[in-house]
C-alpha cells in the first residue's frame, strides 16, 4: 500500500474504459507535476497504475457499453461497485473525480455527496444528446464539471450546473499537428496510381464493437479492392489490449497489417479509414483522414437508442461543426456496400476530399488548444483545497 503524504490530501479518481483511464493517466501526471505528495487512488487500468496511481479495484471487467451488455455483466460490476463504495465510506478521501463513463460515475457520484466527499467530475455525461432528465441528479451531486466540447459550456450552465470549460483532451496532442503538410503528402499518394490506398479499420476497443463491426470493415474493405481493379488496397488495423487483441490478431497476414503504434502516429499514414462512432472518429478528423463512420449495436439497444437519442448526428466531428463532415452508417446502413460506396465516394472526388480538409481546419479551431491537463489538475486542486479551507 502506498501511505498517506504529509499533505494528508487524498483524491480518488474513476475511469472506466480505456479513453477514460488515458485520460485520468494524464490528469495524474499533471497533478502530481502541481502536487507532488497527493495520494491518488483510482478504479482504472494499466495506463493510471503506469502514471503512479494506487488502483483499488480494475476497470477491465466492466467496460461494457449498451444496455444488454450492462445486465449479462453485473457481477464484474457489482464487485467493482461494492470496492469502490467501502473505498469512499473510509472516510479518508477528500475528492472524488469521476471521468466520464456515466453509467458507473453517476450513481458513484451520489455515493461520494452521501459520504461527505464533493465531486469534481471530468468529461461530462453527455446529457445534451440523451438522458437531459438526469441534469437535476447532476446538480445535486457534482460540485464542479470539467467539459470539454464547445457546445457543453452553455448549455450545462443554462441548466444551472457549476462549470469550468477545459477544451478537448485530444487536442494535447492535434494542436500543433502539421495538418497541411500530412493532407499534401496523402494527397500525392492518392493521385499516384502506382500505390497503394492504405485503409486503415478502427473498430473501437471494446469486445463488442469489434465484433459487430471488424468482420462488416474486412468486407467493405473487399468491395473497395475489387472495385479498383489493378490498385492494391492496404489494411491497417489497430491492434487493441486483452482478450479483444486475439479478435483483431486473427487478420494478420497478407495484405493486412496489424499496428502497434499509438492511434496518432497511425493516422499519419493512413490515407482513408473506417471508424467506429465515438472519440476515435473525432481523432481521425483531427488528424484529417477522410473516413466514413460506422455504428452498429443489438437490436435492443438499437430501439431504445432511437427513442432516447435526439442530436441529428452520432459523429463528434458533425455534431461541433453542426453539420454533415462526415458520413454516418447505422445498424442496417453500416452494411459493406454502404461503406464501401463512402470510401469509393471519398478516394474517386478529390472535390469532396478538398471539403472535408477545410471543415477539419474549422474543427480544430473550435476544439480548443493544447494545456487542458494542467487547467483540469489546478481546477481540481482549486476545489480541493477549498473544501479543506471550508
Amino acid at each position: 500500500m502506498i501511505s498517506r503524504p504529509a499533505s494528508g490530501q487524498h483524491l480518488f479518481l474513476s475511469c472506466g474504459e480505456a479513453s477514460g483511464d488515458r485520460y485520468g493517466a494524464a490528469l495524474v501526471a499533471a497533478l502530481r507535476r502541481e502536487r507532488p505528495d497527493l495520494r491518488i487512488t483510482a478504479l482504472g487500468g494499466p495506463a493510471l497504475a503506469m502514471a503512479g496511481a494506487e488502483l483499488i479495484a480494475s476497470s477491465d471487467a466492466i467496460s461494457v457499453m449498451g444496455f444488454g451488455e450492462v445486465l449479462t455483466h453485473w457481477r464484474p460490476l457489482l464487485r467493482a461497485r461494492r470496492q469502490v463504495w467501502r473505498h469512499l465510506s473510509r472516510g479518508a478521501v477528500d475528492l472524488a473525480v469521476p471521468v466520464d463513463f456515466p453509467g458507473f460515475n453517476l450513481p458513484l457520484s451520489a455515493h461520494a455527496r452521501r459520504c461527505g466527499v464533493p465531486v469534481f467530475y471530468v468529461v461530462p455525461p453527455q446529457l445534451w444528446a440523451w438522458g437531459a432528465w438526469r441534469i437535476r441528479r447532476l446538480r445535486r451531486d457534482v460540485d464542479k464539471l470539467g467539459t470539454i466540447l464547445p457546445f457543453e459550456p452553455d448549455w450545462f450552465r443554462q441548466r444551472g450546473v457549476d462549470i469550468v470549460h477545459l477544451g478537448h483532451p485530444l487536442m494535447e496532442d492535434y494542436a500543433d499537428y502539421p495538418l497541411e503538410a500530412r493532407r499534401r503528402a496523402r494527397e500525392e499518394r492518392l493521385q499516384d496510381p502506382t500505390r497503394p490506398v492504405v485503409l486503415g479499420l478502427l473498430p473501437g476497443s471494446r469486445r463488442q464493437e469489434i465484433e459487430r463491426l471488424l468482420p462488416v470493415m474486412k468486407v467493405a474493405a473487399g468491395m473497395v479492392q475489387s472495385w479498383l481493379g489493378r490498385r492494391r488496397v492496404r489494411l491497417v488495423v489497430s491492434r487493441v489490449a486483452g482478450p479483444c487483441g486475439r479478435l483483431v490478431g486473427d487478420l494478420a497476414g497478407g495484405s493486412c497489417e496489424i499496428a502497434d503504434e499509438p492511434l496518432a502516429r497511425l493516422l499519419e499514414r493512413l490515407d482513408l479509414a473506417l471508424v467506429c462512432s465515438g472519440t476515435a472518429s473525432l481523432e481521425v478528423a483531427l488528424a484529417g483522414v477522410p473516413h466514413a463512420i460506422a455504428y452498429r449495436t443489438s437490436g435492443l439497444n438499437y430501439a431504445l437508442g432511437r427513442r432516447l437519442v435526439s442530436v441529428p448526428h452520432i459523429g463528434l466531428a458533425n455534431l461541433v461543426l453542426e453539420r454533415s463532415l462526415v458520413a454516418e452508417h447505422i445498424q442496417d446502413d453500416a452494411d459493406p456496400a454502404h461503406l464501401a460506396n463512402s470510401l469509393l465516394g471519398l478516394l474517386n472526388a478529390p472535390g469532396r476530399r478538398h471539403d472535408y480538409y477545410r471543415g477539419c481546419v474549422d474543427l480544430r479551431r473550435r476544439c480548443g488548444g493544447a494545456g487542458v491537463w494542467r487547467r483540469a489538475a489546478r481546477a481540481v486542486l482549486a476545489l480541493l483545497d477549498k473544501d479543506r479551507k471550508a
